[in-house]
């Protein structure tokens, strides 16, 4: 099966040395094939090679196997259909997005609590601060239409433009700038 997600094995591999393998894959019972789980996989494959003792959640079989966690039970009715699932239930989690606000409150209080934990996430503390931007000013009043017949358009209070960026950190650079130059600006998400 085809797999087209990358993976940052580091994290994984530090997630599952301290809170070892709750789940490890997804299995196909029609293919026989993992449709989740890759990444967990190739870290425990990886550990297993290295001599490394099994996480907790992970058996051992009698001639020395690991034998991960595997949730079995759901069938693909078509090779396209497994392999839309195995996007579905990567992209579904990422599309979701983040409350960039209350990550980074729960990554500073992790942080405080215990620094070790904060790296598990895969966040760094340069990572908490970026999470909220600083104050970029306040931003402009909402234009008021004026009531009159439809023909007479009275120009706006406020002329606003949009831009599109390519990433939120050209967003930010973007914003940053144009507030230095004495802009009202905000972001839209």
């Amino acid at each position: 099966m085809r797999n087209p997600k990358e993976h940052d094995l580091s994290v994984i591999r530090k997630s599952i040395e301290k809170f070892g393998c709750t789940i490890a894959g997804e299995l196909d019972d029609r293919t026989g094939r993992l449709v989740a789980g890759h990444g967990r996989l190739l870290v425990l494959e990886q550990m297993q090679v290295e001599g490394k003792s099994p996480p907790e959640g992970v058996k051992v079989a009698d001639d020395g196997v690991w034998l991960p966690p595997i949730l079995r039970g759901w069938s693909s009715r078509s090779d396209a259909d497994a392999e839309a699932y195995l996007v579905a239930n990567n992209s579904t989690s990422e599309r979701g997005g983040w409350d960039r606000g209350a990550l980074a409150d729960m990554l500073a209080d992790i942080y405080q609590a215990d620094e070790e934990l904060l790296a598990v996430t895969g966040y760094d503390p340069t990572d908490i601060e970026d999470l909220v931007p600083a104050d970029l000013g306040e931003a402009p009043p909402a234009p008021v239409p004026t009531p009159g017949p439809a023909e007479r358009v009275e120009p706006p209070d406020v002329w606003g433009v949009i831009v599109t960026c390519e990433s939120e950190d050209e967003q930010v650079e973007l914003l940053e700038r144009l507030a230095a130059e004495g802009r009202s600006v905000r972001a839209l998400m």
